[in-house]
């Protein structure tokens, strides 16, 4: 998840680069809400590492490698396992894509690893599935924000 604070700090680092962020921060500080305009500006200058992680699974989907895309994009799911496995399958992509990040730390917050690992314990303790589907519901959101920047 993207917060107002991750964007202050891309703006920032783009101001640092020299690019003119100024109209920007005043619409950031201005707003409540986090402006889809401000996320391309910064997406268009600096790509969100999240948005290369999900061109990267979409791209694995093309090419028949994985069809994890396919899996978080569909409208319904059959078996209650689909939920888990692509929710499972997904954390762990996010992993192995952090490892050759420099810093993880941003992109890891972003791809609401976080959310899954809480929503895969949950129904570990509980066997409640709802979370499951929101949290996917949420990422296949995000997966088709990023998608719609370009």
């Amino acid at each position: 998840m993207i917060t107002k604070s991750d964007l202050l700090l891309l703006l920032v680092e783009l101001g640092e680069k020299g690019i003119d962020t100024k109209k920007q921060m005043s619409q950031l500080f201005k707003s409540d809400d986090i402006s889809l305009d401000i996320i391309k500006f910064i997406n268009d200058n600096r790509q969100f590492e999240v948005a290369s992680f999900y061109e990267m699974l979409r791209k694995n989907y093309n090419q028949k490698k994985s069809p994890l895309y396919k899996n978080i994009v569909k409208e319904e799911y059959k078996k209650a396992t689909e939920v888990l496995t692509t929710l499972a399958a997904l954390q762990l992509q996010i992993l192995l894509y952090a490892e050759n990040l420099e810093d993880s730390k941003l992109f890891l917050s972003q791809s609401r690893i976080e959310e899954i690992t809480k929503v895969l314990n949950n129904y570990c303790k509980t066997y409640d599935l709802i979370p499951c589907y929101k949290l996917l519901k949420l990422i296949k959101t995000d997966l088709k924000v990023f998608e719609s920047l370009k």
